[in-house]
């Protein structure tokens, strides 16, 4: 049953991503407050798997991306319009770290079974930290929330094989 609980989480992330591409896409002007509620949201998610269904040996490596998230995501909505710019810089700094704790959970979890999506997710994030440098500081606040959702997309598909995997395994997460 501890299976539940990663793919709820990546199932919630999946909706937050979607959520954050339709403001992008369709929302006229993005509200930057509304993304910095969802990466708070994620962040808060991932923190409480990370506290909860998670082994106290790998406490660090979980929480670290989900405290970038949800600091990111607070100085969002604290200011909206100068946060958004000068925060695009910080979320490279989130996607770098972010990338190489994917990396090294792919690393130490590699006989696992589906455990190749974190490799797959720290090469995801690697590309966003690439383009956000490449675009900045012309990307204002589209990219904020592009990026935001691909991190959430492809942290969130992580999550669910993880939860399926543990599932077919027959194994505690």
């Amino acid at each position: 049953m501890a299976w539940l609980w990663p793919f709820g989480l990546g199932a919630g992330l999946l909706v937050l991503a979607a959520s954050c591409f339709y403001k992008v896409l369709f929302g006229g002007s993005v509200n930057p407050i509304l993304i910095g509620i969802f990466m708070i949201v994620g962040g808060l998610a991932e923190g409480i798997l990370a506290v909860f269904g998670r082994s106290w040996r790998v406490f660090l490596k979980d929480l670290a991306p989900a405290l970038l998230y949800v600091i990111v995501g607070v100085v969002i909505v604290a200011e909206p319009l100068t946060g958004s710019f000068w925060l695009t810089l910080v979320l490279t700094a989130a996607f770098v770290t972010g990338a190489v704790f994917r990396l090294a959970a792919w690393f130490r979890d590699r006989p696992l079974h589906g455990w190749s999506m974190l490799a797959v997710a720290a090469g995801v994030s690697a590309v966003a930290w690439l383009f956000l440098l490449w675009t900045w500081p012309r990307s204002g606040i589209w990219v904020l929330g592009s990026v935001a959702g691909f991190g959430l997309i492809v942290t969130g598909w992580s999550w669910i094989r993880r939860g399926f995997d543990a599932r077919a395994a027959n194994e505690e997460l």
